[in-house]
């Protein structure tokens, strides 16, 4: 081994499984997490891959009936996942190179802190874009953009026993269909999706007239993915059986019901009020944020000014994974009041040790202020 300036370079394992079924490109980290947190043998890992078939793919604190239109994905029979990231909603197929670096909690080669892991490991695919002619720039929280536009995505959190992080380099995008997989109230709304998106998303196949071809750009991503970490990478295109176990696992959770409604199931009572009258003491409220690190989406019950019951989703990142349930059973009880509402958010923050890049406190406490100034 030799020595970099405050570290030794360690070997970690490259899985190049290149084109997986659409549901697979997602299982593969998450099997990982997993298998670091049941074995003791497990290598820190990077996957490169890329889906051969299309799949849309929700985040992890997001509720699916708000955000897919999913009338059209059957129709076009284009299945539905969630991963176990947070982040939006996103339409994935073969126009897209996936990187997903997997290292063991225990690991002090990626920082614990989301929000530093992204600035060091996006130094990466940030390099790599470089590399290839397009002048690519951190974005906080998440993001990688060229002339303002974004061209690559990252989604991170603690997933079993490890920290993972995955994202992607965007060769083209199929903006078409991008727009109708997405739900919107009218067709004059989706082509205001449509006009934002073409606006502020960027693919290579745009930025350069003669684009290298993926096996290229994926070398030099290799490359630069050990210069970022300091690690010598050891291919490898198969999972140990023990993985492949846990894989072929996920493969048939991923498609239950159960797993794709999790969040929806964990305040269904609630969620179905939103279709019944509720009596004049008790009232149902939506409200939707745009907060520097993501969307908040809060449905919740006021009775008799006191927050009754909650249910907390949207596009950002956090970790634990269960913090917005950590959250809503805070606000529970809690007088509906923005003050109340930010102390109650302020401290299990700090008290469970919660992380949630671009997004605080006084974020929950605005959502709530905009929707409930008429009852002050």
């Amino acid at each position: 081994m030799r020595k970099s300036e405050n570290k030794m370079t360690e070997e970690w394992r490259l899985l190049e499984f290149d084109g997986l079924p659409g549901i697979e490109s997602q299982t593969v980290y998450h099997t990982l997490g997993l298998a670091m947190e049941k074995y003791k043998d497990i290598e820190n890992t990077i996957i490169i891959c890329w889906p051969k078939d299309p799949v849309v793919c929700v985040g992890y604190h997001q509720i699916i009936e708000e955000e897919i239109d999913t009338t059209y994905c059957q129709a076009k029979g284009i299945p539905i996942v969630r991963r176990p990231l947070g982040g939006g909603a996103v339409y994935l197929d073969d126009g897209q190179l996936f990187y997903q670096v997997i290292a063991n909690l225990k690991s002090k080669r990626l920082p614990h802190e989301v929000s530093k892991m992204y600035e060091e490991v996006l130094k990466a695919p940030i390099n790599t874009y470089k590399k290839i002619g397009i002048p690519a720039e951190y974005a906080p929280v998440n993001d990688i953009v060229a002339n303002r536009k974004k061209i690559s995505g990252n989604g991170a959190a603690e997933v079993g026993g490890a920290r993972i992080l995955t994202g992607n380099l965007i060769f083209d995008f199929n903006f078409d269909e991008m727009v109708k997989i997405l739900k919107a109230p009218n067709e004059k709304f989706r082509d205001k999706i449509a006009s934002t998106l073409r606006d502020r998303l960027g693919t290579i196949k745009q930025f350069l007239k003669n684009p290298p071809s993926k096996a290229e750009v994926k070398e030099i991503l290799i490359k630069e993915f050990e210069k970022a970490l300091d690690i010598k990478l050891r291919r490898e295109k198969r999972f140990l059986p023990k993985e492949q176990e846990i894989n072929d696992q996920l493969l048939k959770q991923y498609r239950d019901p159960e797993w794709l409604n999790i969040t929806y199931q964990r305040r269904s009572e609630l969620l179905e009020k939103r279709k019944v009258k509720i009596s004049g003491s008790t009232q149902i409220y939506h409200s939707v944020y745009k907060a520097r690190g993501g969307l908040l989406r809060m449905l919740f019950e006021i009775e008799d000014n006191f927050i009754k019951d909650i249910v907390i989703s949207g596009d950002f990142s956090a970790n634990p994974m269960n913090t917005p349930e950590l959250l809503e059973n805070a606000l529970i009880g809690t007088l509906a009041n923005p003050k109340h509402i930010y102390s109650a958010i302020n401290k299990t923050i700090r008290d469970e040790k919660i992380d949630i890049p671009g997004v605080t406190a006084d974020d929950f406490a605005k959502a709530f202020e905009l929707t409930l100034k008429e009852l002050f």
